[in-house]
């Protein structure tokens, strides 16, 4: 590195060795790079979104002054955060956060997911900064994960991640917006590439699986890391393996379960030194980044990235298999009256300002979707969106979930209409398809008064699927009573309310496709 750097970064092979929506760099933004006034005359760096603050990693006043006088014993890295408007642009002061849970540590980065309250930050133990450029080749240095909550409006550590080792590094975490798929980089012998990887972890019932390598795609024999997840879909990262020479460089991919699209440098973010940690809001206006490129105040400097909007929209729509999860090539969509086959994974269609589409998927033997795309009172840029398809067959069954009756009753409630106005979009998204909604009820009351229940609800709600505009011909209401349970709970049974209520269901079963 040219600089005395940040102790995350340096010499990286002890050390760590170390986004319905993607925006598109190369095509629909401009990045625009600004000064901020949030860098010292020492390394600020690592920022970080977290709710409406940005966060990062800087040293306190005190310690700089103290570094300043020569001195550099218990000095480390705290977390810092600024308040931000609703773009990402500052609007406050800086104050320290995590102060009691960092003591003794340098902080950060670090990344937080708005749907579990988690934020998960970077730890590491060495003792002086000093060593930034001079010893910490020689030093066993390793960096931790720990997941802190807020209670009673303090920051408190409620865990650590699995992989944490005191034998290898893992840091730079970024998880995606439902919590349960985290990004990091490590060191970790015999999994890498060569220096730090980034690696992948998903969390099922409350536990993290096994971390497995993005491949080498992605990963290289140098160092990758500061790993930013932008809506679930883009993957943003630096690296010093792909460009010349040993700086650390910007790049994004794109992330559609097991596809991907070519990673892409965003080369109006690199200069001829380190850059690295570019963050984006959610609102695709601000982003911030690091670099140690010259014209700065110190040693690494925050810098924000205006993002501007280019002066059109392009749709790009994906084609899911619900049972595989892969996209489907090859996949017909129609655009208005238009019929279009996809050549490859991605659908990709300019739209007009102010104007609002449907796209529909055309696929025999698939129950298709259907989206409504609006740029009305939209930015300019990529509007991306996933149609969801599922492979069936004449026959097969569908249990329709939360359509509830009052005891005794069959007036549809309205929260039912939610659920049947799925079944009419389904209806609509298959034109040729002809369906039965069937009722069921549990074992409870006599067979005769069940079927005459069953039947009740079963044509009320078929009622009002026609008054949604569905043709009469195309749906049959059937009521079966008790004569087809799902489990063991006929008369005479003792069984819960919940096993009852497996039998109290409604389902639409498929009963043409096509004119078969």
């Amino acid at each position: 590195m040219k600089r005395v750097l940040l102790f995350l970064l340096g010499v990286l092979p002890m050390l760590l060795s170390a986004q319905n929506d993607c925006v598109y760099f190369e095509k629909m933004v401009k990045l625009k790079v600004e000064k901020t006034d949030l860098n010292t005359s020492q390394s600020d760096y690592g920022p970080a979104f977290v709710g409406d603050e940005l966060w990062f990693s800087a040293f306190t006043d005190e310690e700089i002054t103290k570094l300043g006088e020569g001195k550099d014993k218990e000095i480390y890295y705290n977390l810092f955060s600024v308040k931000t408007d609703a773009a990402g642009n500052v609007t406050g002061s800086k104050v320290v956060k995590l102060a009691d849970e960092s003591k003794g540590y340098h902080a950060g980065p670090v990344s937080y997911c708005k749907a579990t309250g988690e934020l998960f930050v970077t730890l590491s133990n060495f003792d002086n900064p000093d060593v930034r450029n001079k010893v910490y080749q020689k030093a066993d240095i390793r960096l931790k994960i720990i997941i802190a909550k807020l209670q009673n409006g303090v920051w408190t550590k409620t865990g650590e991640l699995p992989f944490n080792n005191p034998t290898y590094s893992v840091g730079h975490p970024t998880v995606t917006s439902t919590g349960d798929t985290l990004y990091f980089v490590s060191d970790i012998s015999g999994k890498g590439l060569g220096g730090t990887d980034i690696y992948r972890t998903i969390r099922t019932n409350g536990v993290w699986g096994e971390m497995v390598n993005m491949g080498e795609d992605i990963n290289t024999e140098g160092n990758e890391m500061f790993p930013f997840i932008y809506k679930d879909k883009m993957l943003i990262y630096s690296t010093n393996g792909k460009g010349n020479g040993d700086d650390l460089d910007i790049y994004h991919v794109g992330l559609f379960g097991e596809n991907r699209t070519t990673v892409t440098e965003i080369e109006e973010l690199n200069s001829d030194a380190d850059d690295f940690g570019f963050v984006i809001n959610k609102n695709e206006e601000i982003g911030y980044y690091t670099s140690n490129k010259s014209g700065g105040v110190g040693n690494d400097d925050i810098y924000k990235v205006v993002l501007e909007k280019q002066g059109k929209y392009e749709l790009e729509l994906v084609v899911m298999d619900k049972k595989t999860k892969q996209p489907v090539e090859g996949a017909r969509i129609s655009a208005g009256n238009v019929l279009k086959v996809l050549a490859g994974l991605i659908f990709k269609q300019e739209l007009e300002k102010d104007k609002t589409y449907t796209f529909a998927t055309d696929m025999d033997g698939y129950m298709n979707d259907s989206k409504t795309i609006s740029t009305v009172g939209k930015p300019f840029g990529v509007i991306r969106d996933t149609l969801w398809i599922e492979k069936v067959v004449v026959g097969q069954k569908f249990v329709m979930e939360n359509i509830y009756y009052d005891f005794d009753k069959w007036d549809i409630l309205p929260e039912s209409e939610v659920e049947l106005d799925k079944l009419v979009k389904v209806m609509n998204d298959n034109p040729d398809w002809k369906v039965e909604l069937g009722s069921h009820t549990d074992c409870r009351g006599s067979d005769a008064y069940n079927k005459v229940l069953s039947q009740k609800r079963s044509d009320s709600a078929v009622a009002y699927i026609v008054s949604e505009g569905i043709a009469q011909e195309r749906i049959i209401a059937k009521g079966y009573g008790e004569t087809e349970l799902v489990n063991k709970c006929d008369d005479g049974v003792a069984c819960s309310e919940a096993e009852h209520r497996q039998n109290r269901r409604t389902e639409f079963k498929i009963l043409e496709m096509d004119g078969e």
